[in-house]
């Protein structure tokens, strides 16, 4: 009976680490896009995007403890059952087990859920550029467009966080962004938002820029 209570202590200890540590995984890159997407900033975000060196290590992680917890289960299918008194039955605890193992791999793939391909990011950046050349014919004279070198994208899915922290910018006109090259072009109304303040949108994103080149 100790030893069942101890298993499944011990499936509940692994699977909550296994959510820790995928959430994790995808702090520098997931939840800086689901922050910025309802309006939240702030320069701590660049602590966020700081861990992507280390994703790598959460991830090994989050698949450790779900195996673990796996295993954990599989050994307490293989007991006698007993008349102790457990939080959640063995159905109910496998179902759990199953459900949490599909959110931290949903988790731990987001970023690559919500990139694109390294070919597509080629297809991207010449779309941004046509959609740069069309918007100059469209937009008010008076409007500028300037291109931002954009530091600390580690995946396709940093631009969309870069692009949309942009967009949310009063005075933007439009804002594309790629991750290869790792730019933005962004076409803004001068009289509304500065070179200055846009740089400093995507670095309260958690991507420090700097102007390339502007028009």
């Amino acid at each position: 009976m100790n030893a069942q209570k101890h298993s499944n202590a011990g499936t509940n200890w692994s699977l909550g680490a296994g959510l820790g540590a995928a959430v994790a995984a995808s702090a520098c890159c997931t939840i800086p896009l689901a922050l910025v997407s309802l309006g939240v900033g702030g320069a701590w975000i660049g602590s966020l995007t700081a861990l992507a060196p280390y994703r790598w290590i959460f991830v090994t992680l989050a698949v450790a403890a779900l195996a673990y917890a796996g295993y954990n289960e599989w050994q307490l299918s293989r007991q006698p059952d007993c008349d102790c008194e457990t939080a959640f039955s063995s159905t109910t605890r496998r179902s759990l087990l199953g459900i949490g193992a599909l959110v931290v791999l949903a988790i731990v793939v987001s970023p690559w859920l919500l990139g694109v391909s390294p070919s597509g990011a080629t297809q991207q950046a010449q779309a941004a550029a046509t959609s740069a050349q069309q918007q100059g014919a469209t937009t008010p004279t008076s409007f500028q467009q300037v291109v931002l070198t954009v530091d600390g994208m580690t995946c396709a899915a940093c631009p969309k966080t870069v692009k949309t922290a942009l967009e949310g910018v009063d005075g933007v006109y439009s804002a594309e962004a790629t991750f290869e090259p790792p730019e933005a072009v962004v076409r803004f109304d001068p009289d509304k938002v500065s070179v200055d303040e846009l740089t400093a949108v995507t670095k309260n994103a958690g991507y420090p820029s700097q102007p390339k080149s502007s028009s």
